[in-house]
């Protein structure tokens, strides 16, 4: 058995290591589902309180497996909307939007936030070092 780890392109500033896999005739494969490693991956850019920009908001809504029109209506915009703030990979999202989102996500995936709009708000930047999450505790 060996470790693997799992990253996003354009999100290179988290990855969860130490996946466990095992030999199949057709190589190594993860004994975790993908689907358990991305809602892992999603909950920690809510946790971590990482700025969202479009290309996180795209990766959320995905995880989630959300229509552009599913999520829109959810937030009471338009699907148009929900795509211009995915376009927009490297920009942040505005604050009330980001708190929005922030909020919606981390309802949707069961992550606690404490406190008030400051457990909303992200921070002013990406971790500079990539921070490494374990697959299993």
């Amino acid at each position: 058995m060996t470790d693997t780890s799992y990253a996003v392109r354009g999100i290179e500033y988290l990855r969860i290591v130490g996946i466990p896999t095992r030999e199949t005739p057709w190589g190594p494969a993860w004994t975790i589902e993908l689907v358990a490693i991305e809602r892992l991956f999603a909950s920690a850019l809510i946790r971590l309180r990482v700025p969202l920009r479009g290309i996180e908001l795209k990766y959320l809504r995905k995880v989630l497996g959300l229509s552009l029109v599913a999520l829109g209506e959810q937030l009471g915009v338009s699907d148009v909307t929900v795509l211009n703030w995915e376009k927009a990979e490297e920009k942040r999202l505005d604050l009330a939007t980001e708190v929005a989102m922030r909020a919606y996500f981390a309802e949707r995936l069961g992550v606690v936030l404490e406190g008030t709009l400051s457990a909303l708000r992200g921070t002013d930047a990406a971790p500079e070092v990539p921070v490494e999450l374990p697959a299993v505790a």
